[in-house]
């Protein structure tokens, strides 16, 4: 073929092209103002495709676009996330992971605080020569604080109380005052209502001589300030053999012939000898229970004997000869009648002065202290392992601590802040050494954990109703 029959050839295709409608983009975008061709026969087939079926209309729109020589225009929608909610889910495992570490965390003091109350404890309870027990609580206190600062920053925290479950409860109380004040009778219940919780129980320890202690005992447990199971331990009594339940006489009034009564009320009687001189005077109980004898001389008050519940002599006290108001001895017996413990108030003898039931001298003590002391250690609680609680506004408090080296846990119970303020003042300093201390309400807590000085276990007593008192 030559050139220009080639040449001929291209402009016969060029020539079937232009007879083609001229459809643009413009055109699909808005068929409605497209202008059709001149000229052109929209019912002739296309050279170039004879199989070509003709469109119904110029232009067809439907769900997939417009029609164009049979080919759809697809409208493309907007690209959209495979789900738009995807941070919200991540939102939510974010807080959950949050949620459980602070529940871990909490739940990882509160076993570090555990422990290391617990090695508090074993440094309270042990004596002061089990230096192996000693020395491993103090290195494990001290992993433990390595533990609170690595995850808390601090180990200035103060630990709950370990109650041992091992160990025997006491609340020591100076006298058992059958009317106390509401502060005391509250210490009681909060005290009892603690260790309830806990499945334990509190007895009790009074060192001050009452003869009428065994009643008041019982008026506690009516009241419900004292677990009506628990037992009351008074120094006086255990001295006195009264705890034992030994089988006792009653006294009887000592009388010659030439005496005769005078009887003065339904409770007190007089004793005169010939001369009608004051030998004794006998006072009785409402139930006729010998009480006290009085003796006189020239109308002097001598001594004073007193009886206890069962009608047998309890104590004698002596007086000045010179003055009727002063004590100047005082001797006390076992129920069998001997001689057990002796007070001297005179510079002539020492000022206690303790007998076996042979009338063999034990031990003399300077101060009721000493005695306290030496009973509880050596009688009371020998061989028991026993936790004290005991009120800051005890006479003997101070005292008290020194049992620590023994082997007794001693905790001081805080009533309110502004409760013997030298005492508060020592404990929150650290100058008695106290580790573990009861507080009466969180307020009280709050200001012990505010400003002491040293670490120390607080736990708050538990809050409870005040029952009527049933005397």
């Amino acid at each position: 073929m030559s050139f220009f029959d080639r040449k001929k050839k291209d402009n016969d295709y060029s020539n079937e092209s232009t007879d083609q409608p001229d459809v643009n983009v413009d055109s699909f975008q808005n068929p409605q103002n497209q202008q059709q061709p001149q000229n052109y026969d929209y019912n002739q087939q296309p050279q170039s495709n004879q199989n070509y079926q003709q469109p119904e209309q110029q232009y067809q729109y439907d769900n997939n676009g417009p029609e164009v020589n049979g080919n759809y225009y697809e409208e493309q929608p907007v690209p959209e996330a495979l789900d738009t909610q995807d941070w919200v889910y991540t939102q939510d495992n974010l807080e959950n992971t949050l949620t459980q570490t602070e529940n871990l965390k909490s739940q990882l003091r509160h076993e570090l605080l555990a422990d290391r109350g617990y090695c508090n404890h074993v440094l309270r309870s042990v004596g002061s020569d089990q230096v192996d027990e000693r020395e491993a609580a103090s290195k494990r206190i001290t992993t433990i604080n390595e533990q609170l600062r690595k995850w808390f920053d601090t180990d200035e925290m103060a630990n709950e109380i370990y109650l041992d479950p091992n160990r025997n409860y006491f609340i020591f109380t100076d006298q058992l005052n059958p009317n106390p004040e509401d502060n005391v009778s509250k210490l009681w219940q909060q005290i009892t209502q603690t260790l309830m919780e806990h499945n334990l129980m509190a007895n009790a320890i009074s060192v001050t001589y009452d003869d009428q202690v065994n009643q008041t005992w019982m008026n506690y447990q009516n009241a419900g300030w004292v677990d009506p199971n628990s037992y009351l331990l008074s120094m006086y009594n255990d001295l006195q053999g009264r705890s034992m339940n030994m089988v006792a006489t009653p006294a009887e009034i000592p009388f010659e012939e030439s005496y005769r009564i005078q009887h003065v009320n339904d409770k007190t009687d007089k004793i005169l000898d010939a001369d009608d001189n004051l030998v004794m005077e006998v006072s009785r109980t409402s139930n006729q229970q010998l009480q006290v004898i009085r003796h006189y001389n020239d109308s002097k008050l001598l001594s004073r004997d007193i009886f206890d519940v069962n009608g047998v002599i309890s104590a004698t006290q002596f007086y000045d000869h010179h003055d009727p108001n002063k004590v100047v001895r005082e001797n006390f017996y076992r129920q069998d009648g001997t001689l057990v413990l002796i007070k001297s108030y005179t510079n002539d003898e020492p000022y206690i002065q303790l007998f076996t039931q042979g009338n063999v001298l034990i031990s003399t003590f300077d101060t009721d202290e000493g005695l306290i002391i030496w009973w509880l250690k050596n009688q009371a609680l020998r061989q028991v392992q026993a936790t004290i609680f005991v009120s800051v506004d005890s006479e003997y408090y101070k005292k008290l601590l020194s049992l620590r080296d023994n082997g007794f846990e001693v905790i001081p119970v805080v009533m309110t802040q502004d409760q013997n303020a030298k005492v508060i003042t020592d404990l929150v300093s650290g100058k008695d050494k106290v580790t573990a201390v009861f507080a009466g309400t969180d307020k009280v807590n709050s200001y012990l954990n505010t400003n002491s000085t040293i670490k120390m276990d607080i736990s708050t007593l538990s809050n409870v109703e005040t029952p009527v008192y049933k005397q």
